[in-house]
């Protein structure tokens, strides 16, 4: 019965939060673009860098998006790092500064070069026998990236989470809003939620995961309940639940004016006091 109760609440949060409620949220930089190759270059950028709070995100990887002009995808293609050290000289975001940016552009410019384009490179390191997404996912970072950019670009095989190369895949996969379902020779199904703080606190209050570490196996936990309520798409929670952490709606210090109103509250393991 529970669990019939807490994918009724999901549902209707689904419902809730649509491509209107987006702000702030790195998603928002891909979406500005309306050619799928420079969607894959935006994409990949906005979610290595989608650390922190998602205002600051959005403002730093913008900044950068507008430095490469009208087309990313052309500019990553003819990708010179003397010139990129120069043009983003002033780079920072967090720990990461201008070298960790020209890296990755660098990583990006290659990959282009004798692939095509992201979405071609990925297409040749997905296999649809895999269980799920995640060894794809290490063969599409490990063909990318070098030490240096580890933290950008990360891997299942590291036993991270992959919450940001997680992310970029949702967007890139996913067939309905605000997703893109660019990649549609990959199965929905074999994703794996992008697990970051809101998610792993919000999981725990529902009840959809028990795993201490955010890391591959409690990301995997997670996908694999809210697949039991969607198995072709499990991942499609992911936008409305994370809206409630990025939003303030459902924080770590539970607030009864937000528990009282809340779309889950009947299926949440802390009830209102």
């Amino acid at each position: 019965m529970r669990d019939e109760v807490l994918r009724d609440r999901l549902d209707r949060l689904v419902e809730t939060f649509d491509v209107s409620t987006i702000t702030p949220d790195p998603l928002e930089l891909v979406l500005r673009y309306r050619d799928p190759l420079d969607q894959e270059v935006a994409g990949l950028l906005a979610a290595a860098f989608a650390y922190g709070r998602a205002d600051i995100v959005v403002a730093n990887v913008g900044r950068v998006l507008d430095a490469m002009g009208p087309s990313p995808f052309l500019y990553v293609k003819a990708f010179e790092r003397s010139e990129g050290e120069k043009r983003f000289a002033n780079f920072a975001h967090r720990f990461q500064k201008t070298p960790e940016l020209v890296t990755l552009l660098a990583c990006m410019a290659e990959a282009i070069q004798e692939h095509g384009s992201l979405g071609a490179l990925f297409r040749a390191c997905y296999r649809g026998e895999d269980p799920d997404i995640g060894p794809s996912l290490a063969r599409f970072v490990e063909t990318m990236r070098t030490r240096s950019i580890n933290y950008l670009l990360t891997s299942p095989n590291d036993g991270s989470a992959c919450k940001r190369m997680n992310l970029y895949l949702r967007w890139m996969v996913r067939r309905t809003p605000p997703d893109l379902g660019l990649w549609t020779f990959v199965d929905p199904a074999k994703l794996v939620i992008p697990l970051d703080t809101h998610i792993h606190r919000i999981a725990t209050f529902l009840g959809l995961g028990r795993r201490k570490p955010p890391d591959w196996k409690a990301a995997r936990a997670i996908t694999d309940r809210l697949a039991k309520f969607d198995p072709a798409d499990p991942v499609r929670y992911d936008f409305a639940l994370c809206r409630l952490g990025i939003l303030d709606l459902c924080s770590r210090k539970r607030r009864k004016e937000n528990c009282e109103v809340c779309l889950l509250r009947e299926a949440c393991r802390f009830p209102v006091k």
